[in-house]
């Protein structure tokens, strides 16, 4: 949507470099819990977004940067149905009429409240068109959705599928469903100016031409951010594309049931089966060359040169023993007594304002974080929380060179 100015900073001889926006948005993101039913996520600057046992996540969300008085909400407006909210889900079953999909919410759980990161914990079992009642449940799936969300707006997704038997299935797809009001038949200040967009341009992906990401955007002057939503791995044709209730939500899909690298088989097999997903809302994707430098941030994380402590690829949720936590969004190290070391590489792919999780932590306080051996500075550079021994760091900048970095104890 709106056009940020940048600011570029050179750092270490030039070796490398390391871009940020003006405005700093390293600020806490909070998340409280209001009553059993709602949590309430805030950034501040930069977005509110509520999660509901009704519609799950997204069921609201407000875009504070471009509008502090939250008057346009982003989130879908379609009277009557369930569903999900900006991330939807549809599951077809052989043999099952209809689609079958992850709400409404039976268990809500707040997991970590900030300053650094929020996460939200949604259990339940699959419903027929997302509502509840007698013969609408899919007992032999259950669900497992855990979101990370931080202050630049980066959501990453764990969805694990629970099943207790062999489950036959037609096709999946991940759907981003959002505000029709200024989609193609909107009927907002601005209609007609969201548009949707993969990695080969405006053009539905198809057999020929697959996606691993979709995205949603508008250089308007409309209040729409930008929604990105990016497979972890594979590739697939589209589905929903310029599609939904029209004025009332707007939808971009990926069917996963197209492409090699999700399903193998048409059942989702007894046990469990894990979607790792990235989903960014900025205001810096207007086209999908632009959204593509934060997929493939994502699907090609680094192999961190650890010089300092070592890199942790047992931790829960890193799905390719990398180093990198595809479900929380994150590089996992573990810290030697004074601290880590290590070299981002940043040359062949961008490093999209990277977290770190460093486990073993024995600070207090904010950390010394350098780039390059210049000081950042926390609130304007980056943010930091530490809770039981494990320090989580945001950097609000975008490396595009191959960096050393050093986390210490002040």
């Amino acid at each position: 949507m709106s056009r940020f100015g940048t600011r570029t900073a050179k750092f270490a001889l030039g070796l490398f470099l390391v871009s940020g926006s003006v405005s700093a948005w390293a600020q806490e993101i909070r998340a409280k819990q209001e009553g059993e039913s709602t949590i309430r996520v805030v950034s501040e600057g930069r977005f509110e977004t509520t999660f509901t046992k009704r519609s799950g996540f997204g069921t609201t969300w407000f875009d504070l940067k471009n509008d502090p008085g939250k008057r346009r909400d982003l989130g879908p407006r379609v009277g009557g149905e369930y569903g999900g909210g900006l991330l939807w889900v549809k599951i077809g079953v052989k043999e099952r009429d209809g689609s079958w999909e992850p709400t409404p919410i039976e268990e809500l759980r707040l997991l970590e409240a900030g300053p650094a990161r929020v996460r939200v914990e949604l259990r339940g079992v699959h419903n027929r068109y997302g509502v509840p009642g007698p013969g609408r449940s899919l007992a032999a799936l259950r669900f497992t959705m855990v979101y990370t969300l931080y202050p630049d707006g980066n959501v990453a997704i764990g969805y694990a599928l629970e099943a207790a038997q062999d489950v036959p299935i037609t096709g999946m797809a991940i759907i981003t469903r959002s505000t029709g009001a200024w989609g193609p038949s909107g009927k907002g200040e601005g209609k007609g100016e969201v548009h949707a967009a993969a990695e080969l341009g405006d053009e539905k992906p198809s057999g020929k031409t697959a996606s691993s990401f979709t995205l949603q955007w508008s250089d308007g002057p409309t209040h729409f951010t930008d929604i990105l939503m990016a497979a972890h791995r594979g590739r697939y044709n589209g589905s929903y594309w310029h599609e939904g209730y029209l004025d009332q939500d707007y939808r971009t899909a990926l069917n996963l049931r197209s492409g090699p690298g999700f399903f193998k088989e048409d059942a989702l097999r007894k046990g469990t089966t894990r979607l790792s997903v990235l989903m960014r809302f900025a205001n810096d994707m207007n086209s999908g060359k632009e959204a593509a430098r934060y997929a493939n941030d994502y699907q090609s994380p680094d192999r961190l040169e650890v010089g300092k402590g070592q890199a942790d690829a047992s931790d829960e949720g890193d799905r390719d023993q990398d180093g990198f936590n595809e479900e929380e969004g994150c590089y996992v190290l573990k810290a030697a007594p004074d601290g880590v070391a290590f070299t981002l590489h940043g040359s062949k792919v961008a490093r999209m304002n990277p977290a770190f999780k460093v486990k073993g932590w024995k600070g207090s306080g904010t950390p010394r974080l350098t780039v390059g051996g210049t000081p950042l500075v926390q609130g304007a550079d980056f943010q930091a929380s530490c809770d039981g021994g494990v320090l989580l760091l945001k950097l609000a900048r975008i490396v595009n060179g191959d960096v050393p970095v050093s986390i210490s104890a002040q």
